[in-house]
């Protein structure tokens, strides 16, 4: 199930695309505004803090990486991602040391410093924002399916817009502290729309990359949610806690006992319990839908496996009527013409002969592969050795295929008709394929405890191992039809039999170590078995 609608996909793609050309466009004419030294561009309002022209540049690079995401032009968008995480990293770095390293002006020379604690250097929270924006890039740009990468595209997505809206709110509330780290540069108010037009860009990016996964996580809902809420809650107590701050300063002149409240904790604590109640309520919501989903496809899969069942039992039973018609025209056909067919003549005529019984075993064999698993299972115990005999005695062997039972004491519990069905159709594939006029084949048993494991084992030429996975398919045959006569469903029969009774099957065999093939069949016999059974009835 896709982590969104497919309809909202195509949307989404725009968003994208959108998004990266506000940015490149924001990008441009802020850097012309610094070319031309205008100040309505720059800073909007006068009293408003400028965007840096770095600022400005990496939004453009922000913008053509999104673009080259969106076009996936991989290793483009990673260069660009790192080029972003560079002049972002290298901002911080002088916050934290006091260096300087000559990037604040290396573009440009700055003709203002409102709210500027260093000339032409971005706010340190633009800066985090932009490590953000380039591991962003870079993550997106991975090759192959990473899902802790993926995972992070979702986080870092939201933490974007998170830092952009406090932003925005500190703009609208006149609260510094929200836009401004200490006393270092402030966040610009339209770096914080540029921000928000990033985030908006890259969480819609982040949903059509976890779209491919073919499945929805809760993951990919909670995490967005819950993080940017977090970082919301952050801001919130960022902004009381300085408001207590200012509050308390103000009254001390009146009473010096005045205390600090804890209402930013509370107000913390509140909001973080009940981002965490919301992620889990948004979690188990997200599971439910999810396990109504499957339990609807495995009904409709089931639905669609009877019909076919069905539609397979109905052709190949009607087909047989008008089968039998050809083939006794092809009879009439051989006796009117007796003595005066030419070679060429009768040759065709026992072509078709053939080719006719070959598609009436064919027709027989798919009506044994439909009505497979059709009644319904009544287990019951019985003796493994009487009944391999009987369905020795019902395959009837080649004269030359000796075929010897050694299952005494060993009883099993299951439907008597899926087990002479497997056992029926492993003895007939041995002797079938067998490559020399005598052969044996040798049938034993042993008990595992709560296992039932019978080995079928014959000295015929072996199969290579290449091929062991695709025996069981079912039409699927390693010799030609004209080299011998098979239908190919024979294993295939045994392997849904044993789907339907619970059992499993594997097969050893290399003809480059020695001949012959040994095919195990283990079925869980008393309780656990009779269990399997009626879970698979009750479905």
């Amino acid at each position: 199930m896709s982590v969104i609608p497919k309809g909202f996909q195509a949307w989404a793609a725009l968003i994208v695309r959108i998004s990266a050309s506000l940015l490149v466009l924001m990008g441009c004419v802020v850097m012309s505004g610094w070319a031309i030294q205008s100040p309505a561009i720059v800073q909007i309002n006068p009293t408003f803090t400028p965007m840096q022209f770095n600022t400005a540049l990496c939004f453009g690079l922000s913008g053509a990486g999104l673009w080259l995401v969106a076009l996936q032009r991989w290793r483009l968008a990673t260069g660009l991602g790192m080029a972003i995480g560079l002049i972002a990293g290298l901002t911080l770095i002088q916050y934290l040391t006091g260096l300087s390293f000559g990037l604040d002006e290396l573009f440009m020379t700055h003709f203002t410093e409102v709210e500027t604690s260093h000339p032409g250097r971005m706010a340190p929270n633009t800066a985090v924002a932009f490590v953000l924006c380039g591991g962003f890039l870079i993550g997106a740009s991975l090759p192959g399916e990473r899902p802790l990468a993926r995972s992070s595209l979702l986080i870092i997505s939201p933490v974007v817009i998170g830092l952009a809206l406090l932003s925005l709110a500190g703009y609208a509330s006149g609260l510094e502290v929200l836009f401004g780290w200490s006393v270092h540069t402030r966040m610009a108010i339209h770096t914080s729309v540029g921000f928000l037009i990033f985030g908006i860009g890259a969480a819609c990016k982040a949903w059509r990359l976890e779209s491919r996964r073919g499945q929805s996580r809760s993951f990919s809902i909670v995490s967005p949610v819950v993080v940017a809420s977090l970082t919301l809650l952050a801001g919130l107590w960022v902004a009381l806690t300085h408001y207590e701050a200012q509050r308390v300063a103000q009254l001390a002149a009146i009473d010096p006992a005045i205390a600090r409240t804890a209402l930013p904790e509370i107000v913390a604590g509140v909001g973080l319990l009940a981002t965490v109640l919301v992620g889990v309520a948004v979690h188990f919501v997200h599971r439910a839908q999810e396990t109504h989903r499957l339990r609807e496809a495995n009904r409709d899969l089931r639905a669609a496996v009877q019909e076919l069942d069905k539609f397979a039992h109905v052709a190949s039973h009607d087909l047989k009527a008008p089968l039998r018609g050809i083939r006794q025209l092809a009879i009439w056909l051989k006796k009117d013409l007796a003595e005066d067919a030419d070679p060429r003549t009768a040759r065709y005529l026992n072509q078709m002969d053939t080719r006719i019984e070959r598609l009436q075993d064919l027709l027989d064999a798919l009506l044994s592969y439909s009505r497979i698993g059709q009644s319904q299972r009544r287990p019951e115990r019985f003796e493994l050795d009487t009944a391999v005999r009987e369905v020795v005695s019902l395959a009837s062997p080649p004269a030359g295929m000796a075929v010897e039972v050694d299952l005494k004491g060993v009883e099993l519990k299951m439907d008597r008709g899926l087990f002479d069905a497997t056992l029926l159709n492993l003895i007939s594939n041995a002797a079938k394929h067998h490559d020399r006029p005598q052969g044996k084949i040798r049938i034993t048993a042993e008990d595992l405890g709560e296992w039932v494991a019978v080995r079928v084992a014959d000295d015929g030429p072996g199969i290579d191992p290449r091929f062991h996975a695709r025996i069981f398919e079912i039409f699927q045959t390693l010799t030609s039809r004209d080299e011998l006569e098979a239908s190919g469903i024979g294993l295939a029969i045994v392997r849904k039999a044993l789907k339907h009774s619970g059992g499993e099957i594997r097969l050893e065999s290399d003809p480059e170590q020695a001949r012959g093939s040994v095919f195990i069949v283990t079925w869980p016999k008393g309780v656990k078995g009779e269990h399997r059974h009626n879970q698979k009835s009750a479905r």
